[in-house]
């Protein structure tokens, strides 16, 4: 929610003052996939698969490592769906997520740390895009 609350105040600031809704609008629409991949998909993956299966794990007794386990693999699966077979690289990233979690215990720092990630994955993407596309 903390990552959230810029966009947000940004958003109401510009309606009070611009009063310009179309605009705004527009530049969602033009870069909803950014937006979503940098903010929207990192905030709730880590709510899903790192608090609530945690929360999940301390529910039912689970020790560390079956949380360890649950959360990667549920991570990963979620990942095969659009990813394919090549998620499997992810379980590295959710173990990591997952250790990072456990010793801070604080979603917040996974949320940052998945964002920060995500933006990466998107800045090489965009390179990419842009190889292909001076060839």
């Amino acid at each position: 929610m903390v990552l959230v609350l810029p966009f947000l105040l940004f958003f109401i600031e510009h309606l009070v003052i611009e009063k310009n809704y179309n605009k705004l609008i527009s530049i969602y629409k033009k870069n909803k996939i950014i937006i979503q991949s940098i903010i929207y998909f990192p905030i709730l993956e880590e709510l899903i698969f790192r608090l609530y299966i945690y929360q999940y794990s301390l529910l039912f007794e689970y020790n560390i490592f079956q949380y360890i386990i649950l959360s990667t693999f549920a991570f990963v699966i979620a990942h095969i769906f659009y990813q394919g077979v090549s998620s499997s690289v992810k379980s590295v990233f959710s173990l990591a997520m997952n250790i990072v979690f456990i010793l801070t215990l604080n979603i917040f720092v996974t949320i940052l740390i998945h964002t920060i990630f995500n933006f990466f994955v998107y800045l090489l993407k965009i390179n990419k895009y842009d190889s292909y596309k001076n060839w």
